[in-house]
């Protein structure tokens, strides 16, 4: 009851605190920061832009403040000296965990409160693809938790301390190994600055939240416990940090728990489920199998059910071994996952599973039995997908969740490694996920499926050995045809208004004509059928194989159409980006460098699309005449034309010039430079022969980039030639 009345009090009295004021506008006013101090770019989804930059800025900023907070709240006794009488009337430890907790509820006030600020300004922004629950979770998860760390750190470290000057430096020092390089790859690390790389508007998963929440648990459990230590350091008697902590420990009980919340925050850490344990980078395997010694499968039937609710997989993979070989064999497979049984024709056979975790696998040993014949190898497994250390700061390689499904190679079905099958397609898929996704199996829509009538759906796909590829998610499919060419457009369901406002669908027919008449057919079209889907912005990009491309989510966001540098409206810049599936990682792969890159070439010819379709006038007063603007207006600026005293200026600023001269050169003045190579090398249908025939033999620069002294020899110009006036 003590420790209730005192808390009440310290409660009212931080209310009225002038400090504890300004400390909430603060961090309120903290949020726009990271947009301000941070370009914004159209590659990024609007979840990241108006969501997380905002809340992880204010994470950051906010624990901070409410650190430098605690501390002036924990000294006040002492600086005004009545601390003699305070410790009479109430004892320290009850006053000192009494302040704590209403700092720590006035914290949680002021974050709901935040999150109430700016939710009709995001809600507005994000439109249709605003949602309160997502949003308000990333307030609860990153924000709240990371304050409450930061003031319990601060407040042990001046508890132990009893110095404000030495409890700032210390707190500086713990801070700075959170936002220095030395956590940079070490999520778990971060416990003032959370880090994840992006959000997805139209494929939402809640891998980041879920990892974020571990780790806030995590950092509470070690904060809480040295903040139960720190209370055994609050002095006594006027006497030193070692005679109070002997004086206390006799009256507080609070030592068990403080060791056993820092335990469990370091078991937390160590044992943490979603991260395999393994080396940063890749490691190349040596492994090396002839298929004479391999053993032969004739079939393999997989089963996978994934359940969203809990992120996990059960599993059954079966193989039908033709010609089976004596010795040991190894498997590979998720760290996460754990195999509960293996059967060879019908009879458990025994394994080890060797905990060692490389590129996101971990192998098991197996040896078949004496009696070797042709049967059947059973391996059922089942777990929660954990992801390759390498890929720990995309944080979305595998994950099952509610609305979004992506998992790759072992995170799908075990790896064997010396099993050989001479069919291309000798595995049976039975898939079973919510009824409301849609799935592609090795990047290619699967059609084939049952309805379970409880919310889930099996779905059948005939694949090769190994599932390199799944992904599912809310998807909207349009099957049309372009001439020969059949054409199935995957984009996210969330996009349904976009698409239908732009006249997506009319576009894409009317860029792979134009691109194909022009420039040739597309790589990535197989036996007359192409499938373009669309990637969820955690992915980190498009690619394109045999029959599939595939292009970042953003390419489809108000902000990447809203982008005046690729086009004049929404659709121009839909084809811009389309385009580049001629020119650029889809196509022709162009080196990025600082005047020559994939860009010039797509917007050369979403110009020459663009004037095909609305009229010279059009293009030319759009196109041609806003990059002669955007050039005279670099070259008229002064440290353009000075460029030694560019050299003069803060690195920050000149980054800036350099970075916005790179988008000119790229954006405006290359698409000048080929339209005066058009014009030499003798007009528009002469410039469409050399594009075609470097887009045909592009195979030649598959391993190396293609340099603008490539583009000039196809020309049979020199650099001079194309310089402009």
């Amino acid at each position: 009851m003590r420790l209730f009345s005192l808390y009440r009090v310290e409660f009212r009295r931080l209310l009225l605190s002038r400090t504890a004021a300004i400390a909430a506008i603060l961090s309120i006013l903290s949020l726009p920061l990271g947009n301000l101090l941070t370009a914004f770019s159209g590659g990024r989804s609007m979840s990241a832009h108006y969501i997380l930059t905002p809340v992880l800025t204010g994470t950051t900023a906010g624990a901070i403040v409410w650190a430098v907070v605690m501390i002036l709240e924990a000294d006040r006794l002492q600086r005004s000296c009545v601390h003699v009488l305070t410790d009479a009337v109430a004892p320290p430890a009850f006053l000192s965990a009494a302040r704590t907790l209403a700092l720590m509820t006035l914290s949680a006030a002021v974050t709901v409160l935040t999150a109430l600020v700016y939710l009709p300004c995001t809600a507005s922004k994000m439109s249709y693809l605003f949602s309160p629950g997502f949003y308000f979770a990333n307030f609860m998860v990153f924000m709240l938790p990371t304050w409450w760390v930061s003031i319990l750190f601060a407040d042990a470290l001046y508890q132990i301390t009893r110095r404000v000057e030495l409890t700032c430096i210390l707190y500086i020092a713990l801070a700075g190994v959170s936002i220095s390089g030395i956590a940079a790859s070490d999520y778990f690390m971060r416990w003032i600055n959370p880090f994840v790389i992006t959000y997805s508007d139209g494929f939402p998963t809640i891998w980041p939240l879920r990892i974020g929440l571990y780790t806030r648990v995590l950092w509470l459990g070690i904060a809480l416990g040295i903040w139960l230590f720190s209370i055994l350091c609050i002095r006594r008697y006027q006497r030193g940090l070692v005679f109070s902590i002997l004086r206390n420990i006799q009256k507080l009980p609070v030592l068990i728990p403080a060791v056993m919340f820092v335990t469990a925050g370091i078991l937390l850490w160590d044992f943490q489920p979603f991260i395999d344990h393994g080396p940063d980078e890749y490691v190349a395997s040596d492994n090396v199998w002839e298929i004479d010694d391999a053993n032969r499968i004739s079939a393999i039937r997989y089963s996978l059910d994934l359940d969203p609710a809990t992120g996990t997989l059960s599993a059954k993979a079966e193989y039908d071994i033709q010609v089976p070989c004596r010795g040991e064999d190894v498997l590979n497979l998720n760290p996460g996952y754990t195999i509960t049984k293996m059967t060879y024709d019908g009879e458990n056979i025994p394994f080890r599973t060797v905990d060692s975790d490389i590129n996101g696998q971990r192998p098991t040993y197996f040896e078949l039995p004496e009696q070797l014949c042709s049967k059947t190898l059973v391996i059922e497994y089942s777990g929660f997908p954990t992801q390759g250390k390498y890929w720990s700061n995309s944080m979305v390689r595998d994950t099952i969740d509610r609305d979004y499904i992506s998992l790759s190679s072992v995170a799908i079905v075990p790896i064997l490694e010396n099993y050989y099958t001479g069919v291309d397609e000798a595995a049976v898929a039975d898939i079973t996920i919510p009824d409301n996704l849609t799935p592609f199996l090795n990047h290619e829509l699967m059609t084939d499926s049952v309805d379970n009538g409880d919310g889930t759906r099996t779905w059948r796909a005939r694949c090769p050995k190994y599932i390199g590829d799944l992904t599912a998610g809310y998807y909207t499919v349009d099957a049309f045809r372009i001439g020969d060419l059949a054409v199935d457009f995957a984009y996210g369901t969330a996009y349904e208004e976009i698409v239908a406002k732009n006249d997506i669908q009319q576009t894409i027919i009317d860029i792979l004509t134009y691109g194909t008449e022009h420039y040739g057919e597309l790589f990535s079209a197989n036996n007359n059928h192409l499938l373009l889907r669309q990637e969820s912005a955690m992915f980190g990009g498009g690619y394109a194989l045999r029959g599939v491309s595939t292009w970042f989510e953003t390419v489809l966001a108000p902000d990447t159409l809203s982008d005046t540098d690729k086009g004049a409206s929404a659709t121009e810049v839909f084809i811009h980006e389309m385009l580049h599936q001629w020119w650029g990682g889809l196509g022709l792969s162009c080196a990025d460098e600082e005047l020559w890159s994939s860009e010039g070439l797509t917007v050369y010819s979403t110009y020459r699309l663009v004037k095909e379709k609305y009229g010279e006038l059009y293009a030319q007063q759009y196109y041609v005449d806003a990059w002669k603007e955007a050039v005279d207006e670099q070259n008229r600026s002064f440290y353009n034309r000075h460029p030694e005293y560019l050299d003069l200026l803060p690195e920050l600023y000149q980054a800036q010039i350099r970075s916005a001269n790179k988008v000119i050169n790229q954006y405006q003045r290359m698409p000048l430079m080929i339209l005066k190579a058009e014009k030499l090398v003798g007009g528009e249908d002469k410039m469409d022969e050399i594009l075609r025939q470097m887009y045909a033999e592009r195979d030649q620069y598959q391993e190396n980039d293609f340099y603008f002294t490539d583009f000039l020899n196809y020309l049979g110009l020199t650099e001079e030639d194309l310089n402009l006036e």
